[in-house]
């Protein structure tokens, strides 16, 4: 789950009057933003989001308006191709046919699928939205097959990235704190409980003591799960691989030289344990870092890269299609 949403989701549940959600459901061609781009307004102003370099924004505001004032969805087309994109922006990249779902949302009453969403993060499963993109008033449903009918849109919604930082140095707040501005979900472990305090670490989710034989067991780590291993202790560390190694996390990092990843690896080999290509040590993409906070944005952007299925290298040497924010 983006931070976007995430952002838009706490601004509905905070609000006692209707607002308008603007949701990005089709594009054919290319388009600034992808599908599941939303936009939240009041009807006056832009409370979050946006749907396009800017092109569209004041004609799906106004658009809104008139979703408020009589409860009705609207399931707009704009079609951007070729000159028209000058007509609309000022050649914002959006050269595509976009379809855009606005309706009003109580917060009083939210839609059922909003509740399920929301439980996303909770129930750490992803969610398949399908929208009929047909007749008067869309509709959605959950979707279960592979793909969704002809005259529908399919939203896939992960849960957010969940990070567990074993070590609770002070190297391991910046992590914290950037890994929070993406939205995902943190927590620290650490074998010394005047590291592994709530206090040190205001931003993170969970904060924990203990040993890594006594704690990781009990941790719900998935396939959306990364854990980065930094105490800066051999033993615990490899106390901690030896259980992470049989565990469903995604992404495993280890901070450290490649000589004492090696020597770590060929002890648990020895002991019949593999991590596979699930372990990244030295940890994090070739930035040149150096400092706490270089180092965190290197581990991070290794992360973002190993759950979407990238290298991490410069988007101008692959054809990878470039996603805005």
């Amino acid at each position: 789950m983006h931070k976007e949403l995430q952002d838009i989701l706490g601004l509905i549940r905070g609000q006692t009057t209707p607002l308008a959600l603007a949701t990005l459901l089709r594009v054919e061609g290319s388009s600034y933003r992808r599908p599941g781009s939303r936009l939240l307004t009041d009807g006056e102003k832009i409370l979050r989001g946006s749907l396009s370099g800017g092109c569209l924004e004041g004609e799906v505001l106004g658009r809104s308006v008139d979703v408020l004032a009589d409860g009705q969805p609207r399931l707009l087309r704009y079609d951007l191709r070729g000159e028209t994109d000058l007509v609309w922006g000022s050649g914002s990249g959006c050269e595509g046919v976009l379809d855009i779902l606005v309706e009003r949302l109580d917060p009083a009453s939210p839609p059922t699928w909003l509740i399920w969403i929301e439980d996303v993060p909770r129930h750490r499963r992803a969610l398949r939205l399908a929208t009929s993109l047909e007749g008067a008033f869309p509709r959605r449903r959950l979707e279960e097959e592979e793909s969704p009918g002809a005259e529908e849109a399919l939203e896939v919604i992960p849960p957010p990235v969940s990070l567990w930082i074993l070590g609770a140095s002070d190297d391991s707040r910046p992590l914290v704190r950037l890994a929070k501005e993406l939205g995902w979900q943190v927590g620290l472990l650490d074998h010394r409980p005047a590291f592994a305090r709530p206090e040190r670490f205001p931003e993170a989710d969970l904060v924990l003591s203990g040993h890594p034989a006594q704690r990781i067991p009990g941790l719900e780590l998935d396939g959306r799960t990364a854990v980065v291993l930094m105490t800066h202790n051999y033993l615990k560390d490899l106390e901690a691989l030896r259980l992470l190694g049989l565990s469903g996390a995604g992404y495993l990092g280890l901070m450290g030289s490649r000589a004492r990843s090696a020597k770590m690896v060929a002890e648990l080999a020895a002991e019949g344990i593999s991590c596979g290509s699930r372990l990244h040590s030295p940890v994090g993409l070739d930035l040149g870092a150096e400092d706490p906070e270089t180092i965190a944005l290197a581990v991070l952007a290794e992360i973002q890269a190993a759950f979407q299925g990238r290298a991490g290298g410069p988007l101008r040497t692959t054809r990878t299609r470039v996603s805005p924010p």
